[in-house]
């Protein structure tokens, strides 16, 4: 085994990046350097699909739910940043308590386990679809991945040549 000097800002810099993303510092160099084989890398979202903690999960709410509340844990700035660059999200930041509450009620909104976000429910599933495969992207896992979160959140197969919007 190798060994690497880092100075200690760019140590401390590195241990915040892994953190982030729920990896040792190691772990996170090796996936810069040496990706997994295709259709691994970034795609840890395979494992939690197959999990007993997902398939336990009967309702396809609460599987959208559990899939949202994994990527917020393990991607966090990568989550943070896609929900802080979508378009809806503007007119929200203006509103006070009450409006916010009363657009919380109409969209039976439900936040997201382990974070400050709601998700809105009363949003169409092709929709709801579309978000999570850009979300899905947006983190870093494949078309296939994608498409298996499609089949276990019970969007089915997704329309041919629209694999995301």
């Amino acid at each position: 085994m190798k060994k690497l000097e880092l100075d200690d800002e760019v140590y401390a810099a590195l241990e915040q990046l892994a953190a982030a993303r729920q990896l040792t510092p190691a772990e996170l160099v090796a996936g810069l350097v040496d990706p997994a084989p295709p259709g691994q890398a970034g795609d840890h979202l395979r494992f939690f699909l197959g999990s007993a903690e997902f398939t336990r999960l009967g309702d396809p709410i609460d599987r959208y739910l559990a899939l949202l509340a994994w990527c917020a844990r393990s991607y966090a700035v990568d989550f943070a940043d896609f929900i802080a660059h979508q378009e809806s999200r503007r007119h929200y930041l203006a509103w006070g308590r009450e409006e916010t509450n009363e657009a919380r009620a109409r969209n039976l909104a439900r936040q997201i386990d382990g974070t400050q976000f709601w998700a809105v429910m009363t949003i169409a599933d092709d929709t709801r679809r579309q978000f999570v495969a850009r979300l899905l992207e947006f983190i870093g896992c494949h078309d296939e991945t994608v498409a298996l979160a499609d089949r276990a959140l019970g969007f089915g197969t997704p329309p041919a040549g629209r694999m995301s919007a």
